[in-house]
């Protein structure tokens, strides 16, 4: 007979096939085209074991949504590590510092490139379905982004500190790197023909002239 521990082991197994078939669902028909029998059907179990991971396809969908939240998480950790913002030279000539902004954008943009790059089908789901038609999913996504948005503004505010930069509100340029990345991430998951790092570098590029945009209106305050 099988122990408690291994019991729990085989349930965690099961729902995350579930929730792998219901990620392939998604990404060959969308998110709304789910069904409980067509993920139990790609799993491979009974429609009716379904009920003993998951009361319905929302609260899987919403589980899905968690799962891409770590993932990020992890993202901004990894990137956090390596962001940095050198003071500028004194012979330095750019009336930014171009170099400086780019310490804290490549890092960014590089780390979380990487990460759509292994969690494809996940994150697809986590940008896709912002928008999408379960308010439950679009709840979810929602409040995931509020909280990587604060990480990631502590983050910045820390960078900004620590260097005597000023980046004015580090929470509205969070949110906006977050959207940039966000939408570079689609475009390298809709676009599989296109290259990872010409999109990685246009992305750099907008993040640069967003903090040389927020620089520039703090010195004029």
């Amino acid at each position: 007979m099988p122990s408690r521990k291994e019991l729990k082991n085989q349930k965690e197994k099961t729902s995350q096939a579930l929730i792998q078939a219901a990620l392939k669902l998604c990404e060959e028909e969308g998110y709304a085209s789910l069904s409980l029998r067509s993920v139990a059907r790609k799993a491979g179990i009974a429609p009716t074991s379904f009920y003993r991971h998951f009361r319905e396809i929302d609260e899987m969908g919403v589980e899905m949504v968690a799962q891409a939240k770590e993932v990020l998480d992890d993202c901004l950790e990894r990137a956090r590590a390596k962001m940095t913002f050198p003071a500028p030279k004194k012979n330095d000539a750019p009336a930014f510092p171009a170099k400086s902004i780019e310490c804290v954008t490549r890092p960014f943009v590089e780390t979380f490139v990487s990460a759509i790059g292994k969690n494809h089908q996940l994150l697809h789901l986590f940008f896709q379905e912002k928008t999408g038609s379960s308010k439950a999913l679009r709840q979810a996504i929602f409040d995931a982004n509020d909280q990587l948005t604060d990480h990631l503004a502590e983050t910045l505010a820390l960078i900004a500190q620590t260097s005597k930069a000023a980046f004015g509100d580090t929470r509205l340029i969070a949110e906006a790197m977050l959207t940039i990345a966000g939408c570079s991430g689609m475009e390298i998951m809709v676009h599989p023909e296109a290259k990872p790092g010409d999109i990685a570098g246009r992305a750099i590029r907008k993040l640069n002239l967003l903090f040389q945009g927020a620089m520039t209106q703090e010195q004029i305050k």
